[in-house]
Parts: structure tokens; sequence; C-alpha cells
């Protein structure tokens, strides 16, 4: 843990950039400025330039920001499952990436916003990149776990194997994902689009390898 002016300077950046998010989840990308940012967290403007020097970084470690607390979330629900099975730790997993509070809806609505400035920005988009290939990995590595405990056959490691896990994978986030959107757009519930997560993961879970 950082001690001392780090402790300290990263308190700051942290409550600067949550008041960034507050400004971009309420009124657009447009108002993300120093002068907002601001206002917003209670400082001067020459405080929020100190940090982040210039608009482009604001920008940056706003959606950084966006990005961790998602991922927060993430984890917190998979320290809630402990040592859960593979099938629950699926299920909490994609479950996080489904808004069921102002402030998750508020960070994913954020999120959005983070994809669509990513396409402007090759190191956000190399972040957001990365970041889904290695929960794909993950996921893909529970998926084998879960159908191994399901069949009581060890999991296989040849490449169509791996492959089909891959794909699999791969679908679970993209239905996570547009379920979380229909949930954005008030098409669905909270509670309808984990209740349609569950059932797709089931299906998943039991495919014959």
């Amino acid at each position: 843990m950082p001690r001392g002016q780090g402790a300290s300077h990263q308190a700051q950046v942290t409550a600067i950039s949550d008041a960034a998010l507050r400004v971009l989840d309420r009124d657009g990308i447009a108002a993300l400025s120093f002068r907002n940012v601001a206002a917003e967290a209670g400082v001067s403007p020459g405080r929020v330039q100190h940090y982040f020097r210039t608009s482009e970084g604001l920008a940056a470690a706003t959606f950084r920001r966006a990005r961790e607390r998602v991922r927060s979330d993430i984890e917190r629900e998979l320290d809630h499952a402990g040592e859960a099975p593979p099938r629950a730790v699926i299920e909490a997993t994609l479950c996080a990436l489904v808004p069921r509070s102002p402030s998750q809806t508020a960070e994913l609505r954020v999120a959005q916003l983070v994809e669509l400035h990513s396409a402007t920005d090759p190191d956000i988009h190399e972040e957001l990149r990365s970041g889904r290939l290695q929960l794909v990995e993950f996921l893909a590595a529970q998926v084998a776990a879960a159908r191994s405990e399901s069949n009581g056959m060890p999991a296989h490691e040849d490449r169509a194997q791996a492959d089909d896990l891959h794909r699999v994978a791969l679908a679970l986030l993209a239905t996570a994902e547009g379920l979380a959107n229909l949930t954005l757009a008030d098409v669905v519930t909270s509670e309808q689009a984990r209740d349609l997560l569950d059932r797709v993961i089931e299906v998943a879970v039991r495919a014959a390898p």
C-alpha cells in the first residue's frame, strides 16, 4: 500500500476521477472539463489540472477509473462466491456486468462512453481489448472446469476443445454485455437479465465437450 504523499496523491486522483465519472454520467463527454470536474469535486480547476495536466489526461484517467470500478464489481462478486463451484463463479462474473443499483447503472453508462472514446484512443482501445481477452480466457477455464465437474470426466486439452471453450466464453460475455445494454435501455429488468443469463450459462455448461 502507498504511504505518506503517495497515498494522499492517489486518494486525490481517485476522488477527482470519481467526480469526473459523475459529470460524465450526468452531462456527457462534452462536459468533461477541468472547470466542471473541479466544481463537482469541490476543488479548484488548478488542482484538477495539477493532477491530470491536460484534458486528454483527465479523460484517460476518468475512463480507467470507470473500468476499475466495473472490475471491482466483478471481484466483489467473486469474493462473495468464495470457493464456489465453477458454475457459480461463471454466474457471479457475468452477473456483475448487469447493473443492479444506481451506482452500477452509472458505471456501466460511463463504460459505454469509454467504448466510444476507445475508437479514437489507441491506448484505451488496447486496454479494453486486452482486458476482454483475459476475461474470455478466465471464463473458458471456468466452463471447462464446470463441464468436467458435471460429467465427471477430466477436461480435454486438444485444440478443438480449446477452440470450442473460447467460442462459448465469447458467447457468454457477449450475452452478458448485451443484456446489460438492454437493462440500461429499460428493455428488461435486472432480474430478467440475470434469469436469462442463468439459462444461457446452464446450456453452456451442460453442452457436450
